[in-house]
């Protein structure tokens, strides 16, 4: 016997036999319950009767036949089960945590961020005229602690309080969406309870890594205070006061938008039960909480520095504190959800052939957690960081346009200074000389250049980035209230509909930025602004001097002098005549005349917004299931995983180059327009639409939770569906969302790294370039500027060094993400092995997920040490060890290196991880879907894609961001000769002993988890046997099975001789009933079996020449014969 006796559901409706021994009629016997139709997961016993009929097997009258032990009983005569019968689900009372439907705490904070925002637009217009704001100068003019100095600018305080007031209100509309998403509702009490072990565990393990972080803010940030320059310790406290608040408003926004995002999951859940649409807006408006509190809290706090301190160049600071959290949330919470998900993937998958989120799973709860942690908080630290960098980078070199407040001489000077470019000295070294400033100071001729007021000078060019990203806000907010979902046209949900309803809202989006930066631009610098009320600049009437291009060029230098009304002195080849003010830089870049420039601005703020959406969506042609390359690595499953693995990394390697071609033909474009302030403004523009685009990337992760929420809490299937389509739309969006980040990054990168190379003195700034009236000669010049050359041996040593880096960043976080993999495989085989019933599903046994949640904890912030120290400390090893020439070397390799590698992990795992999806959706046909050698295929690209999507590929965006950003910081320490290159041996030992710290107690613990793996299983327990609820309901004790009566096409006829049938019988592999394909504990659902037909089986012969086990009794002599294919 086999010692069970099941009741089984028919898969073709022939409705639901029951199966025992004993005669129906004896004592004993039992009635049948049957399952319950369109529901699962509850639990009904078999209710014993007593002396229920018994009809003969004769019978023709199919309400009265019966063939021995087995009844059919028509589904619409279910009768319902017994109430007292069914097994309720209890939750404990301290696990509801989330059932919250209000929150006082929001309502407060939406009405003091409004009266906040009204206090700051009446001081906004009060600022110039009443309060007499708007005549502070920016400290970084007067302080000696940087080498790049320009001339006197005045801060623009009334746009920067603007700009905090929009700031303000954004995040009293990130309040009310909070409030509106609480109150919504929670679904059942096991829904609130999966909830709040998800948000439990990602607030502890955001407060045990922030608190680590702490150390390392207050370490760095007494660093930056004490600057130590030509051996005097200064006490400099704006730069490392901005690092620190930079750094906790970092972190704020990132828990503020896990906090909502942890409570999002489960009414997105509980909405989708409604329909999709109520369920893609719940999730939409969880990620709009995320995304505009980070354009919000980022302008706000930004703004704050800066009227705090009134130093442009400490913002620096507050991008460098924002880099630190940001490269540890992002690094850190990819180990974390992807050590959790490759270890959920490989034993519950693969090993144990169980569905994915299943509740068995004892890593399933950590998965969920990450993806919180590491999409949400660590995405959202990481595209701060890019929003704020981009925006400083940009006004500190729109504090050096040639474009100076009340300064005549040095305006003549730039619009000259072509003449010593390309002239170089009219008197032999070391007494050189500059034609510019020879020429503007004879008979005055500075005079006649306008002097230029506030509102037209470089304060301009300081407030538009800020401006920019106001509007961007302001775009942002309007267009957050609802996604507007108009279904598919075949009914059900596509990813293309999906798709196009937060299309729709990015695309107005954009549409409002586009219109708002044009009005924007032509009032600040358009034909009634006025920067164009000035000589030189409405109209072609200032006069300079016209350096006479072709072979004549500079000839004067040589053979004598010219005469400038009266005065005699050495002139190259050239002529006086009127036309518009257009300065040059100290490298050659001519600005376009004063009309065009508004045009211009405009135009690099739309390349940036249209590169944007570009990079986006090329990034869904190579990572969505509906497009040819995803497609073709579902496709390679056919042949195996290393046929997916190289397919995979084909499409993201190919996947790389229209990226790239896009951002050099974009950095080219801006360039031509305006100069470096034209590359850092575009990627001001890409960044304004940072709002929306970042809720649409946070909304991946509620929807990949509530579709997790729905699976473990076993709601009915149509809540599944919908969930499963908002899942995949999420997949989508994130994908974008990193396409967005890579490229945002590489602009933002650029931009710090030209101030980088003005803050390092390479390039002589203006008060260097420029003499005094009086006819003192400048300090430095343009044509002895210090540039970057390749033939340097130090520059291209560091220049490979810099583009091996982020192959080692790479290598360091897959293998962290292996390593705490490996202890979380050994953590859930543990659990199968040990908890009696957990394997099986057995009612009431829960996984412990609180040790899966630490193990990725404690993981994830020892991992990501090694990371953060490389990226921290190669600039400054590099910079103080071999001069500033090196360090601009290291950057450029580290850029463009760290780019390409960023696209193309991020991409292929994207890609693998939809075309995993694609053959579970049955896309190849259902018999290579879940659970087939073509699906573990698949798998296993998924497995190798998930650290690349989702940890090293993401974290090369904030690796190169962090290099330049600290390069900056500590740029005006460092020298151009290699005097100070103990300081970067010093440091460079100082790394070396922490990387060996934490190397050796890598070892240990990898050693530590080998021998945990190898333990070996406990000793069988005698249990006694008990029905998985989840599984088989109808399931008891019982005498077992005889074969020659089981009626054939029966599910359970079926299911034997699926599992080897009279050969499995002999050998003994199928002796357990629940072990038979589609009744045992590896599936959920009903075994898919074909119409088989009747054939001779003999084990109903009679004699041993037909079966070796046959015996001759009294029950085989009397058998009576077996059903027709008819009968049955």
């Amino acid at each position: 016997g086999l010692g069970r006796k099941p009741i089984l559901e028919e898969p073709r409706g022939g409705g639901v036999m029951a199966f025992d021994e004993k005669k129906p009629g004896d004592p004993g016997a039992d009635e049948v319950v049957p399952l319950p139709q369109g529901g699962k997961g509850a639990d009904y016993k078999v209710k014993p009767v007593v002396n229920p009929p018994y009809f003969s097997y004769w019978a023709k009258d199919t309400d009265d036949y019966t063939y021995d032990n087995y009844k059919p009983v028509a589904p619409a005569d279910f009768p319902p089960p017994p109430e007292d019968d069914k097994v309720e689900v209890v939750v404990p009372e301290e696990d509801i945590g989330d059932g919250s439907h209000t929150s006082f705490f929001s309502l407060l904070s939406c009405l003091f961020f409004l009266l906040a925002f009204a206090a700051l637009v009446v001081l906004a217009a009060l600022a110039c005229d009443t309060l007499d704001w708007c005549g502070r100068r920016d400290y970084s003019v007067v302080s000696d602690i940087y080498r790049f100095r320009t001339f006197d600018w005045l801060i623009p305080t009334e746009f920067i309080l603007a700009a905090m007031a929009v700031g303000l209100f954004g995040l009293a509309v990130v309040s009310y969406y909070a409030f509106s998403v609480i109150r919504r509702d929670c679904g059942t009490a096991r829904m609130i309870q999966i909830a709040t072990y998800i948000r439990q565990g990602a607030e502890r393990f955001l407060l045990t890594e922030y608190s680590f972080l702490l150390i390392a803010v207050v370490a760095i940030a007494i660093v930056l205070i004490f600057t130590n320059d030509s051996a005097i310790i200064r006490f400099e406290w704006r730069l490392g006061i901005c690092y620190v608040i930079g750094a906790l408003l970092s972190g704020l926004t990132g828990y503020i938008g896990m906090a909502i995002a942890t409570r999002g999951n489960v009414r997105t859940t509980a909405a989708a039960e409604q329909g999709i649409s109520e369920g893609l807006n719940v999730a939409f408006r969880s990620g709009a909480v995320m995304g505009i509190s980070v354009v919000s809290v980022g302008i706000t706090g930004l703004g704050l520095c800066y009227l705090a301190f009134g130093d442009v160049r400490a913002l620096a600071g507050f991008s460098a504190g924002a880099s630190t959290i940001a490269l540890f949330a992002r690094v850190g919470g990819g180990i974390y959800t992807k050590a959790a998900d490759v270890g959920a993937d490989l034993v519950g998958k693969v090993e144990s052939s169980i569905p994915e989120d299943d509740p068995r799973n004892p890593a399933t709860i950590a998965d969920n957690v990450g993806d919180n942690v590491g999409d949400v908080a660590g995405m959202g630290a990481d595209l701060f960081e890019s929003f704020v960098g981009s925006i400083i980078a940009t006004a500190i070199l729109g504090a050096s346009v040639p474009y100076f407040f009340n300064n005549q001489l040095a305006m003549c000077v730039y619009q000259h200074l072509n003449v010593d470019i390309q002239c170089g000295s009219f008197t032999d070294p070391p007494d050189s000389s500059s034609f510019a400033n020879f020429i503007c100071l004879q008979n005055d001729f500075y005079q006649t250049y306008p002097v230029l007021t506030r509102m037209s000078s470089q304060t301009l060019f300081v407030l538009l980035p800020f401006a920019v990203a106001m509007v961007g806000v302001g775009a942002s907010i309007l267009c957050s209230p609802r996604v507007f979902y108009f279904g598919d046209s075949k009914g059900g949900a596509s990813i293309q509909s999906l798709l196009m309803a937060l299309n729709l809202s990015i695309g107005a989006t954009a549409v409002i930025i586009t219109v708002a930066t044009f009005g924007l631009t032509f009032g600040l610098f358009g034909p009634r602004s006025e920067f164009l009320s000035h000589r030189g600049f409405g109209e072609g009437d200032l006069e300079y001097f016209n350096l006479q291009e072709g072979a004549g060029l500079c000839q004067s230098r040589l053979d004598g002098v010219r005469a400038v009304n009266g005065v005699e002195f050495p002139l190259p080849n050239g002529d006086f005549r009127p036309g518009f003010y257009r300065p040059f830089d100290p490298i050659g870049f001519k600005y376009p005349p004063p009309r065009l420039i508004w045009v211009r601005l405009w135009g690099c703020i739309i390349i940036g917004l249209v590169l944007g959406i570009a990079i986006g969506e090329i990034t869904q042609y190579f990572t969505a299931g509906n497009h040819t390359p995803t497609q073709g690595i579902a496709g390679s499953g056919e042949y195996g995983a290393g046929a997916v693995v190289i397919q995979g990394l084909g499409v993201g390697m190919g996947s790389a180059v229209l990226p790239l071609l896009l951002v050099f033909g974009s950095i080219l474009g801006t360039y031509a327009l305006f100069g470096s302030y034209g590359i850092g403004l575009a990627a001001v523009g890409m960044l304004s639409s940072l709002g929306l685009t970042m809720a649409t990337d946070a909304y991946g992760p509620v929807a990949d939770n509530a579709g997790g929420i729905a699976e473990m809490a076993e709601l009915p299937p149509h809540v599944r569906d919908t969930t499963d389509a908002l899942d995949a739309l999420g997949n989508t969006t994130a994908a974008i969302g990193k396409g967005f980040s890579n490229g945002s990054a590489v602009l933002t990168a650029y931009a710090l790294l030209t101030a980088l190379v003005q803050d390092s003195g390479l390039l002589p700034g203006p008060t260097s370039v420029v003499g005094g009236v009086d006819g003192t000669a400048p300090e430095s010049f343009v044509f002895d500027a210090d540039l970057v050359s390749l033939v340097n041996v130090y520059v291209i040593t560091s220049l490979l060094l810099g583009i091996m880096l982020p192959f080692l960043f790479g290598a360091l976080t897959m293998l962290a993400v292996s390593s705490a993999a490996e202890a979380m495989i050994v953590e859930v085989r543990r659990q199968f092995r040990d908890i009696p019933g957990l394997r099986e599903g057995k009612s009431g046994v829960r996984p412990e997920h609180e040790r899966c949640i630490r193990i990725s904890t404690i993981s994830a912030l020892w991992e990501m040490v090694l990371p953060g120290l490389i990226a921290i400390m190669s600039p400054i090893i590099i910079g103080f060890g071999f001069g500033q020439r090196a360090l601009v070397g290291l950057l450029l390799g580290a850029i463009g290196s760290g780019y390409m590698l960023g696209i193309m992990m991020s991409n292929a795992g994207g890609a693998w991880d939809n075309a995993k999806k694609l053959v579970e959706s049955g896309f190849f046909g259902k018999g290579n879907a879940k659970g087939s050698e073509w699906h573990k295929a698949t798998v296993a690209g998924d497995t190798v894609g998930d650290p690349f999507k989702d940890t090293s590929g993401p974290s090369m965006n904030i690796l190169i961001k962090m290099m330049t950003v600290f390069g900056l910081i500590f740029v005006p320490k460092m020298r151009t000769e290699l005097t100070r290159g103990w300081i970067g041996l010093v440091v460079l030992g100082a790394t070396l002993l922490l990387s060996l710290f934490f190397a050796i107690i890598k070892v240990l613990r990898g050693r530590k988890q080998r021998v945990e793996a190898r333990k070996p299983p406990p000793p069988p327990k005698d249990l006694p046997p008990v029905a998985p609820s989840a599984k088989s309901p109808f399931i008891e004790p019982g005498p077992g099975l005889n074969v020659s009566k089981m009626p054939r096409n029966s599910a359970l006829y079926n299911a034997y001789k699926t599992a080897g049938g009279q050969s499995g019988a002999l050998a003994g592999t199928n002796g357990d009933v629940f072990n038979y394909p589609g009744l045992g504990y590896g599936t959920k659902e009903p075994m898919a079996v074909p119409d088989i037909p009747d054939e001779p089986d003999i084990v109903r012969a009679k004699g041993p020449q037909f079966d070796p086990r046959y015996i001759e009794n009294e029950e085989t002599r009397n058998a009576p014969p077996p059903l027709n294919k008819k009968d049955n």
